[in-house]
């Protein structure tokens, strides 16, 4: 079954890679693939590592160790992480369990020079895709803020409190432009109206946020889709010049994002090298 699995996961990139588009969740949801999923891109001077992780805090995840490994081994002039700008932490054990991989990527970054930078689309170009989308402000809004908590959940093992809760609300305030719900209270009452199968903010379920669904529990599968093929878009273009301009990339993000983009990648860069 697995070896069949992979012939269509080859299949399918072949297909997406004829049109230079990276692949449809709907072609996603039918593959299985492993985890990490590294891909070496060359194309003149320039090269891409493209490390595909399951996201982790954990410092002795063999994951950690197989990143120092293939950055040590590929050089890299520029870097890539998934997740924003977290700051650099003293050391890989700090790094990896506040800012997961990400942290990894910077802490590597500043040790050994290497100019750093965010994977992401800016917020704001996010948010207008999805607007023109057809997505309402306050399901945006929504949307952003609540996707923090069972990722909060993930990283220290308790749910999110009203104190921290504030703090997202005032970040993706000011990052979205996007007044309201801006309090805890205008939080709640929202999640009422627009996700009354919720009981409570801090229980809304990690499920509620994956792209791959076929009976969504919530809006929140469907604008996390929709965003995803923004960045996904977003990261295809940014990888391509820098690799164009003759950079060695490291880049880091969720697995996914890195089978799904490699369609559109080999279309642009070639067939890559396979190496996890």
């Amino acid at each position: 079954m697995l070896l069949r699995r992979r012939s269509l996961l080859a299949f399918l990139s072949l297909a997406a890679c004829r049109r230079g588009r990276p692949l449809s969740f709907a072609e996603y949801a039918a593959l299985e693939h492993d985890t990490p999923y590294v891909l070496r891109f060359a194309r003149g001077r320039g090269s891409l590592l493209f490390f595909g992780t399951a996201h982790t805090y954990d410092p002795s995840d063999r994951q950690v160790a197989q990143i120092e490994a293939r950055w040590a081994e590929f050089g890299p002039t520029l870097a890539f992480n998934e997740g924003g700008d977290p700051p650099t932490e003293a050391t890989v054990a700090a790094a990896v369990s506040q800012h997961g991989e990400s942290g990894l990527l910077r802490f590597l970054a500043r040790r050994d020079a290497v100019p750093v930078a965010s994977i992401e689309p800016p917020l704001r170009e996010q948010v207008r895709a999805l607007r023109a989308s057809g997505f309402a402000d306050e399901q945006i809004k929504l949307f952003f803020v609540l996707r923090q908590v069972p990722q909060h959940r993930e990283r220290t093992g308790a749910a999110m409190d009203a104190a921290r809760l504030v703090e997202v609300l005032r970040y993706f305030t000011e990052a979205t432009e996007i007044a309201g719900p801006a309090t805890p209270d205008e939080l709640a009452a929202t999640c009422a109206r627009l996700l009354p199968a919720l009981r409570h903010w801090s229980e809304v379920p990690q499920a509620w946020f994956d792209p791959v669904f076929t009976r969504p529990p919530a809006f929140t599968n469907v604008l996390s889709a929709r965003t995803s093929e923004v960045r996904d878009a977003w990261v295809v273009d940014l990888l391509t010049a820098q690799v164009r301009r003759g950079e060695r990339v490291f880049a880091v993000m969720g697995a996914s994002h890195v089978v799904v983009q490699e369609p559109a990648l080999r279309a642009r860069l070639g067939r890559p090298e396979r190496l996890a």
